[in-house]
């Protein structure tokens, strides 16, 4: 009765850490992600755009598919790699060693499908966005080369805090929402 609770409680508190450090540890991999093209809706701001890349969504999805069950199955061939590796180096001793060194291998195809998956997610997401969720706001299509050519620059405030500068800015002063300081714009391309 006392192992199962204290079993219980362990696995709840690895969830619980667990859960704490993606809450924080999630923003700070978004916002250091570089970014060829804007995610963000240009009218309201929302993450929900589709893009004019060809295929679309029929290229989207198997990539998130490809990418997601490449990462799933990494995560969980790992620990089964290890445990592997030191149960027959452990058992057979000098005589494992040729399959210790062959049960890595194992990993190749998960971490081959989940680096295609990245590579179709980042050419999905370097065309420019169509149609937003958020807003329902619909552009006309332009292409990807001028897209990213009049993609507004970026400026870093002292505080990590991400500043977009609008076209209409040029000369005027941007002051950053989360430490009230301000910064020049600078010229545009």
């Amino acid at each position: 009765m006392l192992s199962s609770f204290l079993q219980a409680l362990a696995t709840k508190l690895v969830e619980e850490i667990l859960k704490r450090l993606v809450e924080w540890l999630a923003p700070k991999a978004l916002r250091s992600v570089p970014h060829r093209a804007s995610p963000n809706c240009p009218r309201c701001g929302g993450y929900g755009v589709r893009r004019w890349a060809p295929g679309g969504m029929w290229l989207f999805l198997p990539s998130l598919l490809a990418f997601a069950w490449g990462f799933g199955f990494t995560l969980l061939g790992v620990p089964v790699v290890v445990l592997t590796v030191v149960a027959v180096l452990v058992s057979d001793g000098v005589g494992g060693v040729l399959p210790a060194v062959l049960a890595p291998l194992g990993l190749l195809v998960p971490v081959t499908l989940m680096i295609g998956g990245a590579f179709g997610l980042a050419h999905y997401h370097s065309y420019p966005p169509k149609w937003c969720a958020r807003c329902q706001g619909r552009w006309p299509r332009r292409e990807r080369e001028e897209y990213l050519r009049a993609s507004a620059p970026v400026v870093t405030c002292g505080c990590g805090q991400r500043l977009r500068v609008p076209r209409t800015a040029v000369g005027a002063r941007l002051r950053c929402p989360r430490c009230r300081s301000e910064h020049a714009a600078p010229a545009t391309r």
